[in-house]
């Protein structure tokens, strides 16, 4: 298995969803906050206008009636003209002279009494106002301020009005507006997930119902949401799982089948066997019966096969009383020419000699094909009061890291190749023991399996792992 460490699903979507959420809070409220200011400038600016137009409608009207009078306003040299009360807000009015010169100002008492200097609008400006109305935007003690300028009779009417105000406004909706858009992120992040979680709710669910599966119980999975992407993966998925259990039922179907085949010669060989054994003189004795073992052992092996395939456990047990080195270790280092056996005659398990030499005999075979070399393989024994430990041991290439938790998979198959079935065997044969295999391996520096079996004691109510033998009692094994 492909192990992929990374950020969840929806984890992800959560952060896409808060990222995009976020960017159009950021694009929404630079726009609010540009029509605001936009809009404020804009009322400030017409109400200047409209202030400093009824200013000047005023003063023309004046003008017309000190005209019908015979007492026109002549410039500089009449008399100032009086402030006008037409303007609203508390803005401030001055009055130019067609000159540019300041000749009123309805705020020249508060200028006295600050004593921050004169407002003055520009010459330039006030000349300009001449010819149409216009805005000007200036600086007066450090305070930004807006006024409207409209030509009258005798020059020029400006109305005045800080502008301070909009900056303070805009800078309190702009801290607004990031603490708006913080608690919108917060939120969106927030509903994101939820909205991500119920997404992924039906792939967590599928994954979890593939997860239970194993080859030996390989079953469609159940979907019962819409016929959306989910309901095509799980559709996709259990055409996977029905082609998957047709390769397994046919590979069972080719290992039975050969099994059956093999079990008739091999029952017939035995029995021609066990006939020459009877009749052979002593001399020859020995070679038979050596012949009888090896064909009684690949007798059991094909009936493992059958149980397996089948999916049946290896549950048969014939119990003896045994010595590890001598009556498993010791024949299975003769089978292997070239093996290494580090141990001696002691201590005692009750177990199934044929069985134990099978466990160990594949535990050797296997270490041999990975080595090439018998000689790099060692056979090993460890016992205390209350266990034996059997241990083959390899200077080989080890085995990868990622397949070390599958190797006691039936069917599973190594770099090595074969059936995959020798260390399932194995496995099964240890759990039917009462006992524990144990695998360590460092690539480049070899395996070491080690199978740990209770030590005989006189206290057994019962088989090792609570399977009953095929005889009442332990069989002393001959040694």
């Amino acid at each position: 298995m492909i192990s992929r460490r990374g950020i969840a699903l929806r984890w992800r979507i959560t952060l896409f969803t808060g990222l995009a959420i976020a960017c159009f809070t950021a694009l929404a409220s630079l726009a609010a906050f540009a029509v605001v200011r936009a809009s404020l400038i804009g009322d400030l600016r017409r109400a200047l206008e409209e202030d400093v137009a009824r200013v000047a409608r005023e003063y023309d009207a004046d003008a017309a009636d000190a005209a019908d009078a015979e007492d026109p306003l002549e410039g500089e040299a009449a008399e100032a003209p009086r402030l006008s009360s037409a303007a609203t807000g508390g803005v401030i009015i001055h009055l130019y002279s067609s000159s540019g010169a300041r000749i009123a100002a309805s705020n020249e008492a508060d200028e006295a009494a600050a004593g921050r200097g004169t407002l003055l609008i520009p010459t330039e400006v006030v000349l300009a106002a001449r010819e149409g109305p216009l805005t000007w935007n200036g600086v007066f003690a450090g305070e930004p301020v807006s006024a409207a300028l409209a030509p009258v009779s005798f020059g020029v009417a400006a109305v005045i009005s800080p502008s301070g105000y909009i900056g303070a406004a805009l800078e309190q909706l702009a801290r607004m507006l990031v603490v708006v858009a913080g608690v919108l992120v917060l939120l969106s992040l927030l509903l994101g997930y939820l909205v991500a979680a119920a997404a992924a709710r039906p792939v967590t669910q599928l994954a979890n119902a593939a997860a239970q599966l194993d080859p030996s119980n390989l079953v469609t999975i159940t979907y019962r949401g819409p016929d959306d992407e989910v309901g095509k993966l799980s559709s996709v998925l259990n055409d996977l799982i029905l082609r998957l259990k047709a390769s397994m039922d046919a590979q069972r179907a080719f290992l039975a089948e050969t099994s059956h085949e093999l079990r008739t010669p091999l029952t017939s060989l035995q029995g021609f066997l066990d006939r020459s054994v009877r009749r052979a003189p002593p001399s020859v004795r020995a070679e038979l019966e050596d012949a009888q073992r090896i064909a009684r052992s690949m007798s059991r092996l094909v009936a493992d096969l059958l149980q397996l395939t089948r999916g049946q456990l290896v549950r048969e047990y014939v119990p003896h009383l045994l010595d590890p080195h001598t009556d498993i270790l010791k024949p299975v280092a003769e089978e292997f020419p070239g093996v290494r056996l580090e141990s001696r005659p002691g201590g005692l398990l009750l177990g199934d000699p044929e069985r134990l030499k099978q466990l160990v005999r594949n535990l050797t075979a296997n270490a041999v094909k990975a080595t090439g070399n018998p000689r790099k393989v060692t056979l090993g024994l460890v016992t205390t009061d209350e266990h034996v430990v059997l241990i083959v041991r390899d200077r080989g290439p080890g085995i990868p890291e990622e397949v070390l938790p599958h190797i006691f998979e039936k069917f599973y198959k190594g770099a090595g190749g074969g059936a995959g079935l020798g260390l399932a065997i194995a496995k099964q044969i240890t759990d039917v023991h009462g006992g524990m295999i144990e695998v360590e391996s460092v690539q480049g520096r070899g395996t070491t399996f080690r199978v740990t079996l209770p030590a005989f004691s006189e206290e057994f109510d019962e088989l090792p792992g609570g399977v009953e033998g095929n005889a009442g009692r332990p069989v002393v094994s001959e040694r």
